[in-house]
């Protein structure tokens, strides 16, 4: 018989050295080896045992002895033909590897973890095996009996070097010892870690003692008897989770698991009647019906105000795609997927449809991936990752808020859900609809360069009229003695709006009491050690946090420099906003939503549900309260610092602050009240505030394609960053220098046809993370299959030089600059 071999995406295959490895199939294995299936397989020089994923058989070995494959992992392949070819696509346009693309596609319940282990012989002479020379004679010392199992990682650790793994196969081929790998299904944590004190609070202190303040801090939190999950415990304290573990295992501290559900249950959600259009509905619904009853690939942008029932659009074509036996995918951006959200939905499809999004455990998105596979679920909602979801017969990908920058991955591969789903719909001949009240440019400008129709919604819902938009101009107002973060003007707005029974909603994309804490004696400031940046201060844990690594430091009100008690803030945030709504507004109820308090599972749908039950007046938050919130008695929204993302170094920070804008005073008067919105500016005659105002898009898209146009930004030019990070920054910076001579060089020769201005090297907004520093050259060029051969080259190229060791490179072709 013939010997069979399988080309194989290996795990363990940086971007430089990434291709399709070819290994033989044991004549066990050979019906199990599928195309799609995950199997073990050996790597490397130390043949050290990593993942791959089966893409191709070939028909020779091209004359090389070829390694075996050792185990196959799935019983059945996870990866469908179709799925094979999206992951090659994703490749050949995103400078990742093939097992990036694989498991960008799979959710992490799916995905392995290992145990190898090797077990000394029972009938092996210990004395003699043990009076070995070499590497093998090292390694068999460890072992103490025979017939003595190690994990195959605490002999590597403890041995060192890249041969242990061959020295151990080569014992396993003497039956000196016996390898086995045992591979168990990551299915997620079904439980959370609770924590409470196990003794008397005062004796715990005692035993902790005054060196150790941390730790007192977490004996003073649960003084009271009560239990706190071990993360918030530690975002309440600074204690990091080894220093906890401790306390555990010196029995001050008791644990307990909590399980928590592996699906999300719509038992509960009372079943919906279709939703009845308007005429303007129910013309555009005509208009993409007509599309989606096309045998064909088709894309269409659905333009609406906020407010106009775009959510109803899209139920009535998800209707219409499963009465044709098709399936439905929609995208929503992961602030806008609220439970309001996936209830309405579940209201018209009951268990029909699946939710994928990161607020879920493992265990549950495993759960919804094996509902979708077998076909159990026909709709599936989800954020940017469920673009992947292997939906059958795909018949419509919808994109709500398709210009949110949460689409568009910021790690290996670098996609955007969009560009996937474009792909998708070529492969299924399906529709793709990109709905929003504020397309991105990008967008907007493919609609008028007739790549898609575009279908509009210029009134909301029955009639209501949009929310009266009012400017607040805040220059001159400390001068006036008015102190704080809500001026004159919004505040009277909210009194009048809590007198008449009314709720609110004020907007603050700014996290923490304020951006920077400081001693006004000495001006210390607490920086980070390890970003450069200055750490946020959280009144709530009086603890001052880095928002990039997480580090964080105790602000106990003494500078711990000087000693003086005269500390400054400035660049107020949430908890700095509802501190001072407490103050101004004693009666008003406050809720704050933001990542602080959003940490514990479950407690987005539990604040939502208390604001549209009328228990709070004032709802408070980040970008979580710009999208998907729909609540009747909302008739004032407060846009708090306009001016925030408005000048940041960054091509779309117009667009950016246009949308959030535009979004959040759609959230006014969604019903029968007129709405009102107040937009705190420092710049009230800037252009995009203006626009933003009188939620005038196209105004807004003209204004900024010629600026586009003028900077040669997409999407009138395609733009490349090769951005190269390490510890050194000198190394950095000279590494990205001869990268760039190299790029001049091949653009004079072989690659004159994309030759292209190299810009930089210049340093990332914040030029160091976590002790690494980051900077970029930058490149516009059309995309093209000669410019992605030559940026992947110099990407490889760069990655293998010796040179350039401890410097990492990856290349991204739609950066965030």
């Amino acid at each position: 018989m013939a010997e069979t071999i399988c080309a194989v995406a290996v795990d363990a295959a940086t971007f430089a050295i990434d291709k399709l490895y070819s290994y033989r199939v044991p004549d066990e294995l050979r019906e199990q080896v599928l195309l799609g299936s995950r199997v073990l397989v050996p790597f490397g020089f130390g043949n050290k045992r990593a993942e791959g994923i089966v893409l191709a058989f070939p028909q020779d070995s091209g004359g090389h002895k070829l390694k075996p494959v050792v185990e196959v992992l799935d019983d059945t392949p996870l990866l469908t033909a179709e799925q094979l070819k999206l992951a090659a696509w994703m490749r050949e346009r995103l400078y990742c590897t093939f097992f990036d693309c694989v498991h960008a596609m799979l959710p992490a319940g799916v995905w392995f973890k290992r145990n190898e282990t090797y077990t000394l012989s029972a009938e092996a002479d210990l004395a003699a095996l043990h009076a070995r020379e070499g590497d093998a004679g090292a390694a068999l010392r460890l072992f103490d009996r025979s017939g003595q199992t190690l994990a195959a990682a605490d002999i590597r650790a403890r041995l060192g070097g890249r041969s242990v793994t061959r020295v151990l196969d080569a014992l396993a081929g003497e039956g000196v010892l016996t390898y086995r790998s045992n591979t168990s299904r990551v299915s997620g944590d079904k439980t959370e870690k609770m924590l409470a004190l196990d003794m008397e609070a005062g004796e715990a202190a005692r035993r902790v003692g005054k060196r150790s303040p941390a730790r007192l801090d977490v004996v003073s939190i649960l003084a009271d008897g009560g239990w706190m999950s071990q993360k918030e415990l530690g975002y309440m304290t600074g204690v990091g989770d080894a220093a906890l573990r401790d306390m555990v295992k010196k029995g001050l501290l008791r644990v307990r698991y909590e399980e928590r559900l592996r699906t999300p249950d719509f038992s509960e959600v009372e079943r919906a009647a279709p939703p009845v259009l308007s005429a303007a509905q129910q013309q555009v619904y005509e208009g993409m019906a007509a599309l989606l009853d096309e045998d064909a690939p088709r894309a269409a942008l659905l333009f609406g105000v906020t407010g106009s029932g775009k959510t109803a659009v899209y139920l009535k074509l998800i209707e219409r795609a499963l009465a044709q036996g098709r399936g439905a995918l929609v995208l929503v951006p992961e602030i806008g997927l609220t439970p309001q959200v996936i209830r309405r939905f579940a209201a018209q499809f009951g268990d029909k449809i699946a939710v994928m999004h990161s607020a879920l455990s493992v265990g549950e998105r495993y759960d919804s991936f094996k509902r979708i596979k077998t076909g159990a679920a026909h709709v599936v909602i989800g954020t940017r990752s469920a673009v992947f979801a292997p939906v059958e017969n795909l018949g419509l990908i919808i994109i709500d808020e398709e210009q949110d920058g949460a689409y568009r991955s910021e790690q290996s591969p670098r996609y955007h859900a969009r560009d996937v789903a474009k792909y998708r719909v070529t492969q299924h001949n399906a529709l793709l609809v990109l709905g929003s009240a504020t397309p991105a440019v990008e967008s907007w400008y493919g609609a008028k360069q007739g790549k898609y129709p575009v279908f509009t919604l210029t009134e909301r819902f029955m009639g209501t009229a949009l929310p009266e938009v009012v400017i607040a101009d805040m220059r001159g107002l400390a001068r006036e003695g008015s102190a704080g973060v809500i001026g004159p003007l919004l505040e009277n707005e909210l009194t009048e709006t809590l007198h008449k029974g009314r709720q609110a909603i004020l907007f603050l994309n700014r996290r923490g009491n304020s951006r920077v804490i400081g001693c006004a004696l000495c001006g210390w400031m607490p920086n980070c050690p390890s970003c450069s940046t200055t750490m946020t201060y959280h009144s709530a844990s009086s603890r001052a946090m880095c928002h990039y690594c997480g580090a964080s430091v105790k602000i106990t009100g003494t500078c711990p420099v000087c000693g003086g008690e005269r500390l400054f803030t400035e660049t107020p945030g949430t908890q700095k906003v509802e501190q001072e709504l407490h103050d101004k507004l004693p009666a008003a109820r406050v809720l704050r939503m933001d990542a602080d308090t959003m940490h514990v599972k479950g407690a987005h749908e539990k604040m939502l549900a208390k604001f549209a039950g009328g228990e709070a007046d004032i709802l408070l938050g980040t970008q979580m309260v710009t999208k998907g919130l729909d609540f009747d008695k909302v008739t004032l929204v407060g846009v708090l610092d306009a001016d925030q993302s408005l000048y940041a170094q960054d091509y779309r920070a117009r667009e950016r602050t246009f949308s959030l804008v535009t979004q959040v005073v759609g959230r006014a008067g969604r019903r029968f009240d007129t709405g009102k919105a107040v937009i705190q500016t420092y710049s009230p005659n800037h252009p995009v505030i203006l626009d933003a105002a009188r939620q005038d898009y196209e105004a807004f898209f003209a204004r900024e394609l010629e600026t586009r146009q003028a900077l040669r930004c997409p999407p009138v030019c395609g733009l490349t960053a090769l951005t190269a990070t390490g510890e050194v920054e000198q190394q950095v910076l000279q590494s990205l220098l001869a990268l760039k001579t190299r790029l001049q060089s091949l653009m004079e020769g072989q690659y004159a046809d994309v030759k292209t201005p190299v810009l930089g090297p210049a340093a990332a907004q914040v030029v160091r993370v976590m002790g690494r520093y980051r900077y970029h050259l930058t490149l516009r060029a059309a995309d093209s299959p000669r410019w992605r051969a030559l940026i992947a080259g110099v990407t490889r190229e760069f990655l293998r030089d010796s040179k350039n060791r401890g410097v990492t490179l990856f290349a991204d072709g739609s950066p965030e600059l």
